[in-house]
């Protein structure tokens, strides 16, 4: 397959050592390379999958999307990235019936636009570059304990 070839040096970059497998393509993908570090969760796609699942490097999430509503996608993605994992990979088929969404609805998640095969797109969300450093977030445009008795606003 193809979007193999394109997934696997997204995994090699994040370096996991536990790599968690949703959806169809990704289960493929994952099982072409004979890789023992996964855990592959089934579709459907529902929240309750996530009672037995404990912290993880990586997950690679297809057919999120395109099988359930808007919603429904954006907790359990949600969830995902707040309390599982530091790295997803997800891949989109945006020629899909059920595929409501743009790409602001991935942005809004934290997601950042990777590349595109055919019908297919990729995101991938990291925590370290989820927030970019803001120069003004520091204690010099703060609490200027020097200034108290100095001015009045």
């Amino acid at each position: 397959m193809e979007i193999s070839k394109i997934i696997l040096p997204f995994i090699r970059e994040f370096q996991a050592n536990s790599v968690l497998v949703a959806g169809e393509i990704a289960n493929e993908i994952i099982q072409q390379t004979n890789d023992t570090r996964y855990i592959e969760l089934k579709t459907p796609f529902s929240l309750s999958q996530f009672t037995d699942i404990e912290m993880i490097d990586l997950a690679v999430v297809s057919d999120l999307v395109e099988s359930v509503s808007k919603q429904e996608a954006t907790q359990w993605l949600g969830l995902l990235k707040n309390r599982y994992t530091p790295h997803i990979i997800l891949m989109v088929n945006e020629q899909a019936e059920n595929n409501n969404w743009q790409l602001d609805d991935y942005l809004a998640l934290g997601f950042k636009h990777r590349g595109q095969y055919q019908s297919y797109t990729f995101f991938s969300y990291a925590i370290e570059s989820y927030q970019f450093k803001r120069d003004w977030l520091n204690s010099r445009y703060w609490a200027n304990p020097e200034n108290f008795d100095k001015f009045r606003w």
